[in-house]
């Protein structure tokens, strides 16, 4: 007969298959017994229902204390909005390794190792019963409570990250997104149901990473609270070609040194589908750029105006070279010296 932990230990540790994020892994949300698509409050019950049923103080059967040691580091990922949308894009590797993003390299994340420690962080203490016991021996009177009172509290702000492809960024548009949500139903208003919405999300041409677009009031509602903000905040996603700085477009080229020394021409994809023919004339060196003004994003400000591309150079050197070649290019810097002089 398999025991309930042991049961429950074989579905957790099951759970180190592939993420949906094209990694292995631990999957965070199979260890919590959620979905994708949780939101915050369904990460905080699954987490308390784990950690009560799986406290080694209270639960002697062998794997409990890992199960327990798991679900609390599943909780501290899941439960804080950056480290989420990492892990969802990235899976633990990146999460764990970190991930360079446009704003600066990611800090891999360190579980700091104590369960326990998230336990009481949660809880307030060790006993996850110690508020219903103090409430059965001090009640307190209804109206002692700000929600006895009428009074209702806004709900913290939901932020949710907002990939964008550089070529949304550059035409900009609208965005539909579904989230789900808690929404008032009965005659009473008194009860709550879970339901979709779409959310239209502006998105302006050269829209800067990191620009929050708030829906105010568009989180789950309840008889007791005002609905929290729910705030998009934009990022790029990475190109195969391009990397956005501000305004300005940076790529770097592969040319070979007989290019880099006689001049070539290069063709380029944009962004909007145009082929730019770029000449280069001057002797490209390792540091040398070519700036071609106004092929970059748009100017939030005048989407009419845009920045800059910049290609930066990889010179290939040959791997071989017959000498008569050599020879035939020492003739050539020769008469180059003569004609300087």
């Amino acid at each position: 007969m398999i025991s309930r932990v042991s049961k429950r230990d074989f579905d957790i540790f099951a759970s180190r298959d592939k993420c949906s994020c094209a990694t292995h892994g631990v999957n965070y949300y199979k260890v919590l017994s959620l979905e994708r698509h949780c939101n915050d409050v369904e990460i905080k019950r699954a987490y308390r229902r784990c950690a009560i049923r799986y406290n080694p103080a209270r639960e002697k059967n062998g794997g409990a204390e890992a199960i327990f040691a798991l679900a609390a580091e599943a909780y501290d990922v899941l439960s804080d909005p950056l480290r989420r949308a990492v892990y969802d894009q990235y899976g633990e590797e990146g999460l764990k390794n970190g991930v360079p993003r446009p704003e600066g390299f990611v800090k891999p994340y360190v579980y700091h190792g104590e369960p326990m420690r998230t336990f009481r962080e949660f809880f307030a203490n060790e006993n996850p019963y110690g508020d219903l016991l103090n409430i059965l021996t001090e009640s307190q009177p209804l109206f002692d409570f700000p929600e006895g009172r009428g009074i209702k509290r806004k709900e913290e702000p939901l932020i949710k990250i907002l990939f964008l492809t550089l070529s949304e960024v550059f035409f900009g548009g609208i965005k539909k997104i579904k989230i789900q949500r808690l929404v008032l139903a009965g005659d009473d208003k008194s009860t709550t149901v879970s339901m979709g919405k779409i959310l239209t999300v502006p998105i302006k041409p050269g829209i800067p990473a990191g620009t929050k677009i708030v829906f105010s009031e568009k989180g789950d509602q309840g008889p007791t609270k005002i609905p929290a903000d729910v705030i998009f905040v934009t990022e790029d996603r990475p190109h195969k070609t391009f990397r956005r700085e501000g305004s300005d477009l940076r790529t770097t080229v592969d040319i070979f040194l007989r290019e880099a020394l006689t001049g070539t021409v290069l063709t380029l994809d944009t962004i909007d589908d145009r082929i730019l023919r770029i000449p280069i004339t001057s002797i490209v060196t390792p540091d040398y750029t070519k700036r071609l003004p106004g092929e970059g994003m748009p100017f939030p400000a005048n989407p009419k105006r845009r920045g800059d591309l910049i290609l930066g150079f990889n010179i290939e050197f040959p791997v071989y070279m017959p000498i008569s070649s050599k020879n035939h290019i020492k003739r050539a810097f020769k008469v180059s010296r003569v004609k300087e002089y």
